[in-house]
């Protein structure tokens, strides 16, 4: 009969029990719970915290205004809170101090403060006082959280319990799933930049906590006080966030080249929507002549001018000589998939606008020397980076004129000579798209201006009677 002797799980490790199915995670739990896979765990998470931190406040030095600072200080705050823990870690395993009591309670206590941060960085806006005392609020609640706990676990520490499916670990893992569904729905809701990444960002670790909590109701499985899945999780989770910290930063860059003319924008990064046809792009273009609705038809025209040029943002602008204002009539952001709104800008804000339609002349916003009004309408369309825009006046033989907008804060490429044309070759059809749009409404007024026509007609003539009559019975007297 063969000898068999088991396998010596390391320290704070792994498995309780298991059945054949847990097998093939058993050699990934280990890599992230025990020495040195835990080592490598806490370095990589180090290391992508520290590299956000370098892109975000390098971004918040050159632009202050660029909203690169809340996310430097979430990146940084989540650094320090996960030197902390790597710092008692490596005490722990050298035996200066004793982690079975004091890194249980620390480690949930890191990983939902981290979340927080991160959910803070990507969701909020400068300026959101509500989302800062909501961030504000839960880490005091989590440190109040952290220190109660660690009161608490101090007895059930020194015997040797594990902290996994224990009570202690359940109430820890509830209040993270909570937090992590609300981070997905605000996600959903306001869809931020990066928002699509930042959703299977948040997803994993929402996934990996109910993998853990699902584990510890059912049958517990993990032994000692590793949260293994949850830092599975936070191998992708923490690299993922230093990418959108990338993609933010890269597309707020502005190289400005010095030249004996004016200065060149030099894209750093192309634009996501696919410009050129396509099936997209032909029911796009068809569907501007479509719509009846005025809000339809400005959406429907935005969506078309904006897929065709590969622009972000495409705007419909309105103005008449003599007014004070300039209207945005609507549009459509195609990198969030979702309609403008309209809004007033005083004509003195959006320069640029007016004199594109008092002097029907297509002309280019450049950050380097519109900077103020581009910097004005990012932040009217919910965006946080300034890019180049390009703007063509549309035929109108009324007074009110009208001018179509397509605009790139997230693209950073510099609209060319094509795009100028292929925007001039689109101002006639949209023209006389938005023109059907009013004689449709006009429509379903025809009869009572007819009517009113009429009435109109009969009072002349009856004014012309009474003054025959008028005129006669003076020549009577």
């Amino acid at each position: 009969m063969p000898i068999t002797a088991p396998l010596a799980a390391p320290r704070g490790a792994i498995i309780a029990s298991h059945g054949a199915r847990m097998l093939i995670l058993k050699e990934a739990i280990a890599l992230v719970s025990a020495p040195p896979g835990s080592f490598v765990y806490h370095i990589i998470g180090l290391f992508a915290l520290e590299a956000a931190l370098a892109m975000a406040l390098g971004q918040h030095r050159r632009d202050p205004d660029s909203g690169a600072g809340r996310l430097a200080l979430a990146a940084g705050l989540a650094l320090l809170l996960r030197l902390l823990l790597a710092l008692l870690a490596g005490l722990g395993a050298a035996g200066v101090v004793s982690d079975d009591m004091l890194l249980p309670p620390l480690d949930r206590a890191v990983s939902l403060a981290t979340l927080l941060l991160l959910g803070w960085a990507l969701l909020s806006r400068p300026g959101e006082t509500l989302a800062d005392a909501v961030l504000s609020g839960g880490l005091i609640v989590i440190v109040v959280g952290a220190l109660v706990a660690l009161v608490l676990w101090q007895p059930l520490g020194a015997l040797g319990v594990d902290f996994n499916s224990s009570t202690h670990d359940l109430l820890w893992a509830a209040p993270q799933v909570g937090v992590l569904l609300a981070l997905l729905a605000l996600l959903l809701w306001r869809r931020p930049e990066e928002w699509g990444m930042a959703l299977g960002m948040f997803t994993l670790p929402l996934l990996a906590t109910l993998v853990h909590l699902g584990l510890a109701l059912r049958a517990p499985v993990l032994s000692g006080h590793i949260l293994a899945f949850t830092r599975m999780a936070d191998l992708a989770m923490l690299p993922m966030f230093a990418v959108v910290v990338y993609r933010r930063v890269l597309r707020q860059a502005i190289v400005v080249v010095e030249s004996d003319r004016a200065a060149v924008f030099i894209p750093l990064l192309e634009s996501p929507v696919d410009p050129g046809l396509s099936p997209g792009l032909a029911g796009a273009l068809a569907a501007m002549g479509v719509e009846t609705d005025q809000t339809g038809a400005i959406e429907a025209i935005s969506r078309g001018v904006g897929r065709a040029l590969g622009a972000e943002i495409a705007l419909l602008w309105e103005f008449a000589p003599g007014d004070e204002a300039v209207t945005c009539l609507g549009g459509y952001d195609l990198s969030r998939q979702g309609r403008v709104v309209g809004f007033t800008l005083a004509a003195n804000q959006a320069e640029g606008v007016r004199t594109t339609i008092q002097k029907n002349r297509a002309q280019q916003l450049r950050p380097a020397a519109n900077g103020d009004e581009l910097r004005l309408l990012a932040d009217q369309v919910g965006l946080q980076c300034v890019g180049p825009a390009l703007l063509v006046p549309l035929p109108s033989e009324l007074e009110t004129h009208r001018a179509v907008m397509v605009f790139s804060p997230d693209a950073l490429s510099d609209w060319k000579d094509d795009d100028d044309q292929l925007l001039l070759a689109l101002a006639a059809p949209v023209a006389r798209a938005l023109r059907n749009v009013v004689a449709d409404d006009s429509i379903g007024h025809g009869e009572s201006a007819a009517e009113l026509q009429r009435q109109l007609v009969a009072l002349r003539r009856e004014r012309d009677r009474l003054g025959e009559r008028l005129n006669v019975l003076g020549n009577q007297g």
